[in-house]
């Protein structure tokens, strides 16, 4: 064979065996694409019931949006600044005859917080509207809490907004709580009440205890007044006892040696009535003797 007609066939070998190759690993990513396909397929129809769901979720939240945004009064101001007026008012700057607002009008105020969003305030009754400025009261009775944090309530920028009406609901839930929030006021000031009079009864308490203190120990800030007072409201009574209990125990060693002396004086006179009875006995004719010494000695 020629040897071009050799390497031809070298060549064409090797092209077949590149084929093959190709060929199978062709095969194999085919293969592997049409299983991923077949898994990614599955998945997918396995979501479209709760894609179906999370619609029908989306356009009931948007029907509730509207019907909500449906109930409010169109909005008077956003971004207005409000700023403390007093203990229970505010003035709305920006807000005037312009917008619509007028005097005796209620309106309702919301006030940016901190966190980014927003937290109603409460409704105020506008009394003066002027030029470029309005000022309103609070339409609802203020708390203690609130009129000594007013100038906190509402503010962090010029980020408040006026509305004209809220829903219906609204007042109401704002009545409700104001009536809880009442009555939770009226239990705290009578839980302070109840305080101060235990507190006041703790105060006469140890009014007491520190006179019957003094009563029982003394007092020494009255030192200077011995001998114009009786000694037990300057040592106290504890020490008048202890006083006193010291002299009935001399009292009663004193009335011993007392008892103990008439003893020895008994003894004695009645070893001298011995005596003299003997000898009255001794003496000749002693028949009436005997009776007058015996009356002699006191018998």
């Amino acid at each position: 064979m020629h040897v071009l007609g050799k390497i031809l066939l070298g060549l064409t070998l090797i092209l077949a065996g590149v084929a093959t190759w190709a060929t199978a690993n062709t095969l194999k990513v085919r293969n592997e694409w049409m299983k991923s396909v077949a898994t990614k397929r599955e998945a997918y129809e396995k979501t479209i019931p709760d894609v179906g769901k999370t619609e029908n979720e989306l356009f009931a939240t948007r029907s509730e949006y509207d019907l909500l945004m449906q109930m409010w009064a169109p909005m008077i101001g956003a971004n207005v600044a409000i700023v403390p007026n007093g203990n229970d008012g505010i003035v709305l700057n920006g807000i005037g005859p312009a917008t619509g607002i007028r005097t005796g009008q209620i309106i309702h105020v919301f006030g940016a917080s901190q966190q980014g969003g927003s937290s109603y305030v409460g409704p105020f009754k506008v009394n003066i509207v002027e030029a470029g400025r309005s000022a309103a009261v609070a339409a609802w009775p203020l708390r203690q809490s609130e009129t000594a944090s007013w100038n906190r309530t509402f503010l962090f920028g010029n980020q408040c907004r006026v509305y004209g009406s809220v829903p219906a609901n609204a007042p109401e839930n704002l009545l409700r709580y104001s009536q809880v929030l009442l009555g939770k006021d009226e239990l705290l000031a009578a839980k302070s009440d109840l305080r101060d009079a235990r507190a006041k009864e703790v105060e006469v308490a140890n009014e007491h205890l520190n006179y019957r203190d003094i009563e029982l120990h003394g007092d020494p800030s009255l030192a200077g007044d011995r001998g114009l007072l009786p000694d037990h409201m300057i040592d106290g009574q504890v020490k008048a006892i202890e006083v006193l209990d010291e002299r009935r125990n001399l009292t009663e060693l004193e009335v011993d040696e007392i008892r103990h002396k008439l003893k020895q004086m008994h003894d004695e006179v009645q070893a001298l009535r011995d005596r003299n009875r003997q000898l009255v006995a001794s003496l000749p004719n002693n028949d009436g003797a005997a009776e007058s010494s015996d009356a002699a000695v006191g018998e």
